[in-house]
């Protein structure tokens, strides 16, 4: 059963390991995990700027660990109902998650084999291999819930999953959503995240993990669209098995500081991933994307695109890397990283690189830093059309190409309103400068 509003899986009580406020109550598998990330975070040094995870990251501003424990209240009135209002599809089941307690759960399209709510009994879902970043030991040691949905051998699911996650307006209050998915041989399933909300100064550490079995399927968007100052650290961990597929698409328009680091473990031969990943990014914000696509064993494909602009004096950081492992021939990868640069002050930094540690494999990576194309620009102009117009004309048809590009279509109309909010204010920027 989900948790009831403000009990947070099973009990909000705090018991203290180290200086760090742990959660009691819900499985002995989330109390152990609990305490196991406690101990990992006494261990670890706070991220820093110095480290290449975390080059050219603000993260040096904020302390993790000293942020208060969010304390999850009531779902808004009327704002499920508005994301859900933008989706393309009549979902099969919808979770919400109020600072990474689950509070409501619907589930009316599923098949009873399937699970999805809060993991009460093993956490044997989890299948993602813990590294020692203190920001992910830190979601461990102060999680509330894990969703969980676990699809059986065979079975699709018709129309999409919806977790919304609601983050409070609490000041310095830091919250650990938390999902995880794993679909048997031959199944399927379409995802939708969404994280919205947040105070000025609070943190999310959300992580999301997924094991593709052989012959699956899982298409995945998520967006991010916090309030402005809110912080939001991403980490998305699948591994994809023989001849399966992933589509995934995160999307990250909100806060003051946007970090999603998506790690993929291609490990089965026949297997794919397609990630895209949008941002947009105004006034002082900064978009942080890290990427791993990592080539297990041979005859693998994965095409990664990154595709986001800056405007004001935002910031964007992009570092992506492909490794080949030993004995992973024919695997086949491309990166690309495309960012538009919108006013003297914006920036974006873009590092690519190879780890490829095997031959006959073919292997392409390549990034674009600059503004809007100067001959489209003088091609609008020279018909009649305004250089501020014609500069938003551009950078529209830009992110409409990307929107193209959603592996989920039911997501579309929810991302191509947030999108387009953000936009024109980002065309406003624009406008002011030129």
């Amino acid at each position: 059963m989900p948790a009831a509003p403000g009990e947070a899986g099973g009990g909000a009580a705090l018991s203290t390991t180290t200086e760090l406020e742990v959660p009691r109550g819900g499985p002995s598998w989330l109390v152990d995990r609990r305490l196991q990330g406690a101990a990992l975070v006494a261990t670890l040094a706070p991220p820093s700027p110095t480290e290449e995870l975390w080059r050219y990251s603000p993260i040096a501003e904020r302390s993790l660990v000293d942020l208060v424990a969010a304390k999850p209240g009531d779902v808004p009135a009327g704002v499920v109902d508005a994301v859900l209002a933008k989706i393309d599809a009549i979902p099969a089941a919808v979770a919400v998650t109020v600072d990474g307690a689950l509070v409501t759960l619907e589930r009316t399209g599923l098949a009873a084999a399937v699970r999805f709510g809060s993991a009460e009994s093993s956490g044997e879902i989890l299948t993602a291999a813990r590294d020692e970043d203190q920001s992910l030991a830190l979601h461990d040691a102060t999680a509330l819930d894990l969703i969980e949905l676990e699809v059986p051998r065979g079975l699709a699911i018709d129309g999409p999953v919806v977790v919304i996650h609601l983050i409070s307006d609490q000041p310095e209050a830091r919250s650990a959503p938390w999902v995880a998915v794993h679909l048997g041989e031959g199944a399927s399933a379409d995802l939708i995240e969404v994280i919205i909300g947040g105070g000025r100064t609070s943190v999310t550490l959300s992580a999301t993990e997924a094991q593709i079995d052989a012959g699956a399927r899982l298409r995945h968007v998520a967006l991010q669209d916090l309030n402005p100052g809110a912080w939001s650290i991403i980490r998305q961990q699948v591994a994809v098995g023989r001849d399966a597929t992933l589509e995934s698409c995160s999307v990250s328009l909100g806060g003051a500081y946007s970090r999603t680091r998506t790690d993929v473990a291609v490990g089965g031969s026949g297997a794919t991933s397609r990630v895209r990943s949008i941002y947009l990014g105004t006034e002082d914000q900064v978009h942080d994307v890290r990427t791993i696509q990592d080539h297990l064993v041979g005859h693998t494909t994965s095409d990664l695109l990154c595709t986001g602009a800056v405007a004001g004096s935002s910031r964007s950081i992009f570092t992506g890397t492909i490794r080949i492992r030993h004995g992973a021939r024919r695997s086949d990868a491309v990166q690309r990283n495309h960012n538009l640069v919108l006013g003297a002050h914006a920036q974006a930094e873009s590092v690519p690189n190879l780890d490829i540690l095997e031959n006959d494999v073919s292997c392409a990576h390549g990034s674009t830093v600059g503004p809007v194309d100067e001959d489209q620009r003088y091609y609008l102009e020279s018909r009649g059309i305004e250089p501020v117009e014609a500069e938003r004309l551009l950078v529209r048809g830009f992110f409409t190409d990307v929107l193209s590009k959603l592996p989920l279509t039911a997501a579309a109309p929810l991302v191509a309103e947030a999108l387009d909010r953000r936009l024109s204010s980002a065309l406003e920027e624009v406008g002011r400068d030129a």
